[in-house]
């Protein structure tokens, strides 16, 4: 059989993708269940939200299709999919052809350099219309689209499909043109070959020429084109009739080149997960060579040895025991320890690593707890396994507020998230917006001292010290220093007056924060030859520094991000008012292919809902990508406004 190729369905939310996928696999011969929405979260809720794998054999071609979700919050796996893709199709709905995840499925195909074709889905509804399809996909995505079929339609049904470069009806349907309909072929007949022509010379000649062209003299140019990202092949059809379902296979199967073949076995790990029965799977790309049960790949980043124990490949929708995968293939492998999403396996340790997958950093956040305390540890424990197989959703436990915060692409796929927890753990969580992890600092030096003494029977405890406080520059940390003379406080009494300092500024002093970038150096003080010890001038010693911090001009400092707002032009004058009420500091604009790009630093406080609200200022056509910058000043006056909430929330 010939070297196995791959096809990743790209698409928005309802334009057919999955309903696509099993009418092929259904005229590929597959048999028995084909669905491949098979999570419970993606059948209560009708919708995808994995990518799903699934195989099929086409004219002796072995062929993966790879189907992504159509919301944008799961962007994450139209990455994976397209990582692993040799060509992506863009489904498109042919009333609505340029929705949200259109525009947003084409970035990411553009980005990793995939070429595509577009199969325009549901001709046969009322409003759909060719003409208006392409008039809306050109201006709106980059490339040269060119149709190699037509559909013709008689009123508001569809008749068929009409073969640009043939003139003729496809599938040995049979139907007459109107001379409207047949000049329109032309056109796109000459179109189709000038545009191919520029690829190949020895074609160009013949255009030149005038001569009559077939379509296997077309073909390679083409498919030098779509290759290299320039032309995009369109294709017309309706999944519900069963129309144009062939010459999509038929083409993609065709424009598809074979891999130059290349020495030793090299794998991508392109997608993860934690399967009910079979555990932690790695799913990869065979890129060259062949993977067997038995062999000892490399992790090339880590050079750890992976024995492969079982390959598993894809008969339809279901992974079955194979024994091998050869280039091309996609496979998954149980049980490969420590490999993570996007990992390059090899079969030697010295080949070169592959570029990561250029996933979205996750940018809502939320804190999340059990709803019943006692399942806290059973939560923890759930979140980081399904936090592992995904590089847009990630748990951890803030160290300043100690709350464990949840990272996502928003609302929708952290409500999957607690449904999966809820489904396969049988622990149900509780979201709330997170604490912000302020931190304090003083704005000018200070001195104070303070004497510890306290007599009970027997040993007393006696310690008195004199600090001096400083501010240090952003970002410095804690320094201390002994400045001490004479012996006034002897040597082995210090290491307590740094271990009293340092409580005091875990501890904060105006809301309980910890306190940062301060010098502390102690430079007098007195001590008594029975009842001083350590722990006294540890005791002196905390309270010096808060005594001293009252009167160094305390202050909040808040974290500051760096945000970078992408979104189409018509949407600046609104994105950048709302990031100005929130004491957004623009840095920068840039436009590019009618889209702007917007860089700006913004306090953390005001982005914790940023993801929604910036949804609903551009209906979901802007994104953004946020990191954590620095700590910064809180203005005065809102600080007044904090600090009764702050330390009643921290008392409490």
């Amino acid at each position: 059989m010939k070297q196995a190729h791959s096809l990743c369905l790209v698409g928005h939310s309802g334009s057919g993708k999955t309903a696509l996928a099993e009418a092929v696999l259904r005229l590929a011969g597959t048999s028995g269940d084909i669905a491949l929405d098979r999570a419970p979260e993606e059948k209560n809720r009708r919708i995808s939200l994995d990518l799903a794998i699934a195989a099929l054999t086409w004219q002796g071609q072995r062929v993966n299709l790879l189907v992504t979700p159509g919301l944008g919050e799961f962007v994450e796996e139209i990455y994976k999919g397209l990582d692993a893709a040799d060509l992506a199709i863009l489904v498109v709905n042919a009333e609505k052809p340029v929705e949200v995840v259109t525009e947003q499925a084409w970035a990411v195909r553009q980005t990793l350099g995939r070429p595509a074709l577009v199969f325009v889905n549901m001709m046969d509804k009322p409003l759909a219309d060719p003409e208006k399809v392409l008039e809306e996909l050109r201006p709106a995505l980059e490339g040269k689209f060119l149709p190699l079929s037509y559909p013709v339609r008689e009123g508001e049904k569809l008749v068929g499909l009409v073969d640009v470069l043939t003139g003729q009806p496809t599938g040995g349907a049979k139907f007459s043109l109107s001379p409207a309909t047949a000049s329109r072929v032309e056109e796109l007949r000459t179109e189709l070959i000038e545009e191919a022509a520029t690829f190949e010379d020895a074609l160009l000649e013949k255009v030149l020429g005038e001569a009559t062209l077939t379509r296997e003299e077309v073909l390679p140019a083409l498919q030098v084109g779509v290759k290299n990202g320039k032309l995009v092949p369109v294709l017309w059809g309706s999944v519900a009739a069963g129309v144009g379902l062939r010459e999509l296979l038929d083409t993609a199967v065709a424009l598809v080149p074979e891999a130059p073949a290349a020495a030793g076995t090299l794998l991508r790990v392109f997608s993860l997960a934690l399967d009910p029965y079979l555990g932690r799977l790695a799913y990869v790309k065979v890129l060259s060579g062949e993977v067997r049960e038995g062999d000892t790949l490399f992790n090339v980043g880590t050079k750890e040895k992976l024995p492969v124990r079982d390959v598993l490949t894809f008969t339809g929708v279901k992974p079955e025991k194979s024994g091998s995968a050869g280039v091309g293939a996609i496979a998954a492998l149980p049980k490969l320890e420590g490999v993570s999403l996007g990992a390059t396996l090899a079969s030697s340790s010295d080949a070169p690593a592959l570029p990561a997958i250029p996933f979205p950093r996750p940018v809502f956040i939320r804190a999340v707890s059990a709803k019943t305390q006692s399942d806290d540890e059973k939560l923890s424990t759930a979140l980081r396994d399904l936090t592992s197989v995904r590089a847009t959703l990630t748990f951890y436990r803030d160290p300043v507020t100690k709350e464990g915060l949840l990272s996502g692409m928003g609302d929708v796929q952290l409500d999957v998230l607690a449904e999966r927890l809820k489904n396969r753990y049988g622990v149900e969580a509780k979201y709330r917006v997170p604490k912000v992890p302020y931190k304090e600092t003083i704005k000018k030096a200070a001195t104070a001292q303070y004497r510890h003494k306290k007599q009970t029977g027997g040993h007393g405890q006696f310690g008195e010290v004199h600090l001096r406080i400083e501010p240090l520059p952003r970002g410095k940390g804690f320094e201390f220093a002994d400045e001490t003379k004479g012996g006034v406080i002897p040597q082995q009494f210090i290491p307590g007056v740094e271990k009293g300092v340092r409580e005091a500024m875990e501890e904060g002093f105006l809301a309980g924060f910890p306190v940062v970038d301060v010098k502390a150096a102690v430079f007098y003080g007195m001590y008594h030859e029975v009842d001083s010890s350590e722990l006294s001038f540890k005791i002196a010693a905390r309270t010096a520094f808060k005594l001293a911090a009252e009167k160094a001009d305390p202050v909040l400092l808040e974290p500051i991000m760096a945000l970078t707002v992408t979104a189409p032009e018509t949407f600046t004058g609104d994105i950048i008012s709302d990031l100005s009420s929130r004491r957004g500091r623009i840095l920068g604009m840039e436009s590019e292919g009618g889209r702007t790009t917007i860089k700006v630093e913004v306090p953390l406080s005001e982005t914790l809902s940023y993801a929604l609200d910036l949804k609903s200022v551009t209906q979901g056509r802007a994104t953004f990508q946020s990191e954590f910058l620095r700590y910064d000043f809180v203005p005065h006056e809102l600080q007044e406004r904090l600090l009764p909430q702050l330390r009643a929330a921290h008392e409490g």
